[in-house]
C-alpha cells in the first residue's frame, strides 16, 4: 500500500511518498508531475522518501521517466530526501542521481533549492 502526498511550499512542488511504491504509485507520480507543471511551473521539485518502505522496478521506471520529463524538458532542479543507502545506491545505478541532487532530509532539500 502506498500514499502519495502533494504540495505546494512557495515555488516548490514537494511529493511525499509512503510505503509500498509499484506501478500504481508510479503512474501517480508522473501524473502529479505533469499537473504540477500543467499551471505556473515550480522552481523546484522535491521527493522526500523518508516514509517510503520499497520502490518496484516498475516505479523506478515510472520515477525515471518523471526525472527526464523535469529535468530534460522543465529543465527544473530535482532534490530526494530521506533515502537510505539502498535506494541510494539503485537510484545511483539507473541514472537518476546525476539528474538529482540528494540531501538528508526536507528542511535541507528546501534550503538547497532556494539557493
Amino acid at each position: 500500500m502506498f500514499k502519495i502526498e502533494k504540495k505546494r511550499d512557495e515555488k516548490i512542488f514537494i511529493l511525499s511518498i509512503q510505503g509500498y511504491c509499484e506501478a500504481e504509485a508510479g503512474k501517480e507520480i508522473f501524473d502529479a508531475i505533469n499537473e504540477a507543471f500543467s499551471g505556473k511551473k515550480p522552481a523546484g521539485v522535491i521527493f522526500d522518501f523518508s516514509e517510503n518502505k520499497v520502490i518496484n522496478s516498475c516505479c523506478v521506471a515510472q520515477l525515471i521517466e518523471a526525472m527526464e520529463l523535469i529535468t530534460c524538458d522543465f529543465r527544473t532542479d530535482v532534490v530526494f530526501c530521506g533515502i537510505d543507502k539502498t535506494k541510494v545506491a539503485l537510484f545511483k545505478m539507473v541514472g537518476m542521481l546525476e539528474l538529482a541532487e540528494v540531501t538528508d532530509d526536507l528542511v535541507s532539500a528546501k534550503k538547497y533549492l532556494a539557493e
